[in-house]
């Protein structure tokens, strides 16, 4: 179904287009949702606000959750062969200690590993796949406002080279990140938790002996992490609570002493690093959305939810999202009621994901970052709990990749935690 164009007025220049479901944000998880709609014969239109591709190299790892929402949707074949795979998980001490070695083979799961691969590959397969199923992108887009009529929302109002232009649907996905203005628009609140300790991430060169491996550096105040990814190493690093600018002002040199402190088997693939341009720097936060829909209108990935990197979930977790809100989308189509409740189903199969990820990933970061003495004895205390006892593995690990079936008691997370014996 397809709703034709508004007669209100919204300031737009001209009448724009009409499609069942218009997509703000044109990431992964918004064309994933795209490709999902497609499929379902449900036609949808991303506003992009890039006007080309980005194709730098950036790594990104697929936990399991995430491989079985690519599988779905036909194209996991495609993107191993872009990645290199991990079955094992190392944590280690700033000084090579090994802490636990947790083998994903453990899970029940048809994709019981971790899959590190270029995530502009990724964006690229995907957009192909959209445009190869119907679907349409307008390149250059800001999303402006939301089109109301009584109450309910019908499309949208953007503006591409200064012009403002509108689209005509019966659901809007606001698929435009933590900052999203369309969940500003429908007045959702947000709990917001701002983490002390930025991270630097980047490819760096192969690292000898890491193959079929993922591996993990952590001490009070620090945290390094490898992940292979075919010739090179996906790295990402805690930098603490500086800036940038006061990680770039005391050189390159400065940051692979850091790195090779803890990880001397980097040394070699540091060497062909010249210059910051490899690395994105970013500070995490932990956002917690009260209200994923409203009438007409859904959020999606970090939209509608962010979690601590430490979890390795966030991009995961929203393939996951997009599955169920296509599937949601196409239930209303065939209702032909796009209320908040009817499109409340989404959140209300999918919020229990988002709390227990987001807290797993929260305590984990604590555990791992905290210069505490009684949490970094506990961060111990767990870490040699988890490696004794795999049947508790298991299910930490369960949580890790986020292909659990209800809530963990508080019984399980204290004995995950290392506070109960």
């Amino acid at each position: 179904m397809i709703l034709k164009g508004l007669t209100g007025t919204t300031g737009a220049k001209r009448m724009g287009r009409s499609a069942d479901v218009v997509i703000i944000g044109a990431g992964i998880a918004g064309l994933a949702l795209a490709v999902a709609l497609q499929e379902r014969k449900i036609s949808s239109i991303l506003l992009d606000g890039r006007r080309r591709v980005d194709t730098t190299p950036r790594g990104l790892t697929l936990q399991p959750n995430g491989m079985e929402a690519l599988d779905k949707l036909g194209v996991l074949d495609k993107v191993r062969k872009t990645g290199s795979q991990a079955n094992v998980f190392e944590i280690r001490s700033w000084d090579g200690e090994l802490l636990l070695e947790a083998d994903y083979g453990l899970l029940d799961h048809p994709h019981n590993y971790l899959l590190t691969v270029n995530s502009s590959e990724l964006d690229v397969l995907l957009r192909y796949m959209v445009e190869k199923t119907g679907a349409e992108f307008v390149r250059g887009a800001r999303f402006q406002d939301l089109v109301r009529n009584d109450g309910r929302v019908e499309g949208v109002t953007f503006e591409t080279d200064g012009e403002k232009d509108q689209i005509t649907a019966s659901v809007v996905v606001g698929a435009d990140g933590p900052q999203s203005r369309v969940r500003s628009a429908i007045g959702s609140k947000t709990e917001v938790h701002k983490y002390s300790d930025a991270f630097l991430v980047g490819l760096v060169g192969p690292v000898e002996g890491l193959e079929g491996r993922a591996r993990q550096y952590q001490h009070p105040g620090k945290m390094l992490g490898m992940m292979p990814m075919g010739p090179a190493t996906y790295l990402h690093h805690c930098v603490g609570p500086r800036s940038f600018e006061e990680v770039k002002q005391l050189g390159l040199g400065q940051f692979k002493a850091e790195v090779t402190e803890a990880a001397p088997e980097m040394e070699d693939a540091l060497r062909s690093v010249e210059a910051w341009a490899r690395f994105a720097y970013f500070m995490p936060s932990r956002i917690r959305v009260q209200r994923w829909v409203d009438n007409g209108v859904a959020l999606l990935g970090d939209s509608a939810h962010t979690f601590h990197p430490h979890s390795g979930q966030g991009l995961n977790l929203s393939l996951q999202d997009a599955l169920v809100l296509a599937e949601v989308i196409e239930n209303c189509v065939k209702t032909g009621d796009f209320s908040a409740k009817a499109l409340g189903d989404y959140q209300s199969k999918r919020e229990l994901y988002a709390e227990v990820i987001g807290h797993h990933a929260h305590y984990a970061a604590t555990y791992a970052l905290s210069q505490h003495w009684l949490v970094r004895w506990l961060n111990r205390r767990a870490l040699r709990k988890l490696q004794k006892n795999q049947k508790l593995l298991k299910r930490a690990l369960g949580l890790s990749a986020g292909v659990f079936e209800k809530k963990p008691g508080l019984f399980t997370l204290a004995r995950i935690g290392g506070i109960l014996p």
